[in-house]
């Protein structure tokens, strides 16, 4: 079996990132949001426990199971055959995907039938139901947020980055712990609403440059919705606007469902720009905490990796990898799809696991100790036993955390 060298993989890294000309984009997932930890200082002697400000989408799948289980037994049944469904379809049965289905119900049922023991009525009562406990859960008391997170130290990296190209920032999420980083930092930031008064959402400037901000400006791109928006009857008709964050959670979670226009658009318009972006010359996606389980947004990726050999896309992950991984399979059919895992990697269509070619050393360590974490013992300076070469490690970049750290401490590099 081949290997890769971590620090090979963690330059190149560092080099594409310092390249202040060229079009330079992040794809955030869930994992983003669940890195902020807020479990308490442990004992003395003891390790830190993590336990997620925002839970991924298994915990808020759990936490909307429960809520539709308190609306009685059948709803609880209607829960459980949806979970089938989705299994059947092979689907993993999480929230995102249950919602799709009620929604998909709602739109085909007919008055006075039932679908999974439901009529209309209870059908619209569960989808409010999982709409307002995840929008109850992605939007935490503010005393709960610690005073620091990844986030801020996110977008201090991208205050001090000097770039003659915008930088693009897409998201999954629903909170707003990107957007509160963005106003500590005093980073500008344009979402796709413009107004001042109440502003709304305005799909031409996705199409048109010359609409959109420089450089200067970081571009988000919320492809889940938002927890702070809102649908609302306009001087024009129905329109979608940036509020504060509500209870109902109407405008989250995008799903088949067929919506009005003024509904979909934001959906539509922030996947269309990923699109135009991945397919634009020599362009790079970092992707961090997306476990590329969203078929709509994997066809995107994947299609933009085949028609454009000079796109790349670099996939750091969280969890262990496997050759079987249907990630791992499909980098190994793209030279242009870079994995980085905890355990090893594919890299130029080769999976591997991480083995460096020499110990990390004083010169090295100042950005290697941050990115990886090797066997490898530290040199006792008061002991003249030769120190550990073992040449094995784990990568942590794939957490959203420590690659917040990585692109900190990489200084002056990226100016």
């Amino acid at each position: 079996m081949s290997t890769h060298d971590p620090r090979q993989v963690i330059e190149d890294l560092r080099n594409h990132l310092a390249m202040h000309d060229r079009r330079l984009s992040f794809l955030f997932g869930a994992g983003t949001s669940s890195a902020v930890n807020i479990a308490p200082a442990p004992p003395v002697g003891e390790k830190t426990k993590h336990v997620p400000l925002i839970p991924g989408i298994d915990g808020l799948t759990e936490f909307c199971r429960k809520a539709v289980s308190d609306l009685g037994k059948d709803q609880t049944n209607a829960w459980d055959t949806l979970v089938s469904q989705c299994k059947k379809d092979g689907r993993p049965a999480n929230v995102e995907d249950l919602l799709s289905k009620v929604r998909m119900k709602i739109d085909a049922i007919g008055e006075g039938e039932t679908l999974v023991g439901l009529d209309q009525d209870r059908l619209i009562g569960l989808e409010n139901t999982i709409c307002a406990t995840i929008a109850k859960i992605v939007n935490p008391a503010e005393k709960t947020i610690p005073k620091r997170t990844p986030h801020d130290e996110f977008a201090s990296w991208v205050k001090k980055v000097n770039r003659t190209v915008p930088m693009e920032v897409f998201t999954t999420n629903y909170d707003l712990l990107f957007e509160a980083a963005y106003e500590t930092a005093r980073v500008p930031v344009f979402d796709g609403f413009v107004g001042t008064h109440r502003p709304f959402f305005y799909p031409e400037c996705l199409d048109d440059e010359d609409l959109l901000p420089k450089a200067n400006w970081i571009r988000l791109w919320k492809l889940h919705g938002s927890v702070n928006w809102v649908l609302e009857n306009g001087p024009t008709g129905k329109r979608i606007i940036r509020s504060v964050p509500t209870e109902s959670g109407e405008l989250i979670l995008p799903s088949h469902r067929k919506y009005d226009e003024s509904r979909k658009q934001p959906y539509v318009g922030y996947i269309d720009r990923l699109s135009r972006i991945l397919n634009s010359e020599h362009a790079l996606l970092i992707t961090c905490g997306y476990s590329f389980s969203d078929e709509h947004i994997n066809a995107i990726l994947y299609g933009a990796l085949d028609n454009r050999n000079t796109a790349n896309i670099i996939a750091l992950q969280f969890e262990n990898l496997k050759e079987e991984d249907d990630l791992v399979e499909a980098a190994v059919r793209r030279s242009n799809l870079t994995v980085i895992g905890p355990n090893g990697g594919v890299i130029s269509g080769m999976w591997g696991p991480w083995q460096l070619s020499q110990p990390v050393d004083n010169k090295t360590c100042s950005f290697m100790d941050t990115a990886f974490d090797s066997n490898g013992l530290p040199e006792d300076k008061g002991s003249p036993a030769a120190v550990s070469v073992d040449l094995m490690g784990r990568m942590r970049i794939g957490d959203f955390n420590w690659f917040c750290r990585f692109l900190n401490s990489m200084g002056a590099d990226v100016q």
